[in-house]
């Protein structure tokens, strides 16, 4: 009797062991439908999104452009684009936002949308030169799309601080937009120079960036290593069709001091 019931419970078992396989095996196959995997797309779409929670925030006073302003800025950036077309495979005109702000900082977000503060341009930018190397700059970042991947928690309100923490790379990464940036600006007829001048500026005044640079020692390291890579790519010093800055430069410098 012992062992007719041992029997009986090792069948019940085996029987239950192979209905659980069987769901088992079926849940594996279930497909589900409505569900699509997380693209780099999807990311680039969420950190364009930034802008409206960037620009709504209370800290954040944008600067009223005049539209010839606007439309000066506009043409330099078309000037870097379609002087090098097999870069930038985007038709889009760049965006361009001027935050009222004392502090020097600037970025760019994904679909050519540009900022800046009023008080790096009116402070640090002195010619024309200096402004084609800051717009470049940004213009490689946002056709090429370099963002990192990171934790975005919407609170409906983006401060500066967090913006810049948020797009900040580290030294390989800039110092590989800043090559880009020194074939880019060749095309466009500007001395290189003018883009290590840029650097030399923020290292000398690495205090006053050091919102826009995070950790302050890293630009002196910029600096020598595009300094390094200018030596060994450039072989004939030539002179640039912009080495006047335009009225429209002085314009729009004038108008963001008022």
């Amino acid at each position: 009797m012992k062992l007719l019931l041992i029997l009986l419970f090792l069948i019940s078992g085996c029987a239950k062991f192979k209905a659980l396989t069987t769901r088992t095996e079926k849940a594996e196959n279930i497909k589900l439908k409505g569900y699509s995997e997380y693209e780099t797309n999807d990311y680039i779409e969420h950190m364009n999104a930034l802008k409206t929670p960037y620009l709504s925030s209370r800290e954040i006073q944008q600067v009223n452009l005049r539209k010839s302003d606007i439309k000066y800025l506009e043409e330099i950036a078309n000037t870097i684009i379609t002087k090098n077309e097999l870069f930038f495979k985007t038709s889009k005109i760049p965006n361009f936002f001027i935050v009222d702000s004392d502090t020097p900082f600037h970025f760019s977000l994904p679909g050519m949308n540009i900022f800046m503060s009023s008080g790096l341009v009116k402070k640090y930018i002195k010619s024309e030169k200096l402004l084609y190397c800051l717009i470049t700059y940004e213009l490689i970042r946002t056709e090429k799309n370099l963002y990192k991947t990171n934790l975005i928690v919407p609170t409906g309100a983006l401060s500066t601080r967090r913006m810049l923490s948020l797009l900040r790379l580290n030294i390989k990464e800039k110092v590989e937009v800043h090559k880009w940036a020194f074939y880019l600006l060749k095309r466009v007829d500007i001395d290189t120079d003018n883009y290590l001048s840029w650097l030399q500026i923020q290292n000398r005044n690495s205090v006053d960036f050091s919102l826009q640079l995070g950790d302050i020692s890293s630009i002196s390291r910029e600096e020598s290593l595009f300094k390094s890579f200018i030596i060994k790519n450039t072989k004939k010093k030539r002179r640039s069709q912009y080495e006047g800055s335009s009225k429209k430069f002085y314009t729009f410098v004038k108008n963001l001091k008022r």
